[in-house]
């Protein structure tokens, strides 16, 4: 096969503990259908994941395994690699906190470097996260983010903010959200279950700021007024899980709160397929605000009814949706009530979640943001020149 290019994708985390890798897989695999042949360039902490697909291949590299030397020695020993082996006709796809070899690919004469904006930073907590903030998000951006062709963003939300602050101008750019795979989550037929038991779900990343700890209070009090067994299980990981855990052990929750942990990509399936109603408990923050949840495709194609807080990044893919219970916030009271509202409506949720797939199919599939995605990157980056004004008069590929 002839390559349109090589795509070089730095991503500075530890695969195998990255709780979103579908973002990073799915795109490549459309890349790659198109002509691209993607190379993910990344860290690992305990075993390396490694893909089933032929279409993209995923390069690790050792690092440093101790706090913020981790990502700086990660990135010393990714920027040496390409150094040798990359070429200028090689793609280079940075995030923010790798823009620091921008510089380096420059002198190089390797200019088609692109910059992928997926969130901007979270969970500012400590001292240590306002300095990693300042290092990989603050520096960079300032420095370097003009330095590159273009940029894209996982919502014009983000994009704005994203230019309100380092006030970015005249960079082409594109829109490319969140999505879902359709072969790997889609509806499955399932055997009637007891109507004295309902199963709440939530899978991705578990941090303070993201309302799973209410869902948590809320499911232990529902578990003591209520005759019915509701039961919230929790897949994935993060700095929040050490204090849910604690909440189970010390209140004795195990037989209504279960923590499943990581679990590979294949088999998210089947454990939406297992719950009554999913839930997407994000507060009302300026980060989740201009965000693209992934949760939320994945389990409209699996026909899922859902429990969501008002926000809207929600209300943006699922207003006027009937199957959709809406919080009124992200309190434990809150969610108490739209729990028992969404067990009373269960059967009428479930029959309306029917056609979630197909909206999912029409607009958020991997392979329609893959495809903007790849036209963007044919028309600004790998060419090696571009019209400046045809850019400033047509600067951004709409992808949602």
């Amino acid at each position: 096969m002839k390559y349109k290019n090589t795509i070089y994708w730095v991503d500075l985390n530890r695969f195998d503990k990255k709780p979103d890798k579908s973002t990073l897989i799915e795109m490549s695999k459309v890349l790659g259908r198109h002509g691209f042949k993607v190379n993910i360039l990344t860290g690992y902490g305990v075993n390396k994941y490694y893909n089933s697909s032929s279409i993209f291949n995923i390069k690790y590299f050792k690092s440093c395994n101790r706090g913020w030397i981790f990502r700086i020695s990660l990135l010393l020993n990714i920027l040496t690699w390409l150094v040798k082996n990359g070429t200028k006709d090689c793609v280079y796809i940075l995030h923010p906190n790798a823009l620091f070899i921008t510089p380096v690919l420059l002198l190089l004469g390797r200019n088609k470097v692109h910059l992928d904006i997926r969130t901007v930073p979270v969970e500012i907590h400590t001292v240590k996260d306002k300095v990693d903030k300042f290092i990989y998000w603050t520096i960079p951006m300032s420095l370097f983010s003009r330095a590159v062709k273009s940029h894209s963003y996982i919502t014009e939300s983000l994009k704005n903010a994203v230019v309100n602050e380092f006030r970015i101008n005249e960079i082409p750019y594109c829109i490319w959200g969140s999505g879902v795979n359709t072969n790997m989550f889609y509806p499955v037929k399932t055997d009637s279950r007891s109507y004295d038991q309902f199963n709440l779900f939530y899978h991705g990343t578990v941090t303070e700021n993201r309302g799973i700890m209410s869902v948590v209070n809320a499911i232990a009090q529902l578990d003591k007024k209520s005759n019915r067994q509701f039961r919230f299980i929790i897949v994935g990981d993060g700095s929040g899980l050490t204090h849910i855990k604690e909440k189970v052990e010390r209140e004795n929750l195990s037989h209504c709160i279960e923590i499943k942990g990581m679990l590979p990509y294949e088999l998210i399936l089947q454990e939406i397929i297992a719950a009554d109603c999913c839930i997407c408990p994000l507060p009302n923050r300026p980060e989740w605000n201009i965000s693209s949840p992934l949760k939320i495709f994945e389990y409209m194609a699996c026909a899922k009814p859902m429990i969501v807080t008002p926000i809207p990044a929600h209300k943006d893919i699922l207003a006027k949706q009937k199957y959709v219970v809406w919080s009124e916030g992200d309190d434990s009271n809150s969610l108490i009530n739209a729990i028992e509202d969404a067990y009373v409506h269960r059967m009428y949720l479930s029959e309306q979640a029917k056609a979630a797939p197909e909206l999912v199919k029409k607009r958020y599939t991997w392979n329609y943001l893959g495809n903007q995605f790849s036209l963007h990157l044919s028309s600004y980056v790998c060419l090696e020149s571009f019209n400046s004004t045809a850019v400033i008069e047509s600067k951004k590929t709409e992808m949602i």
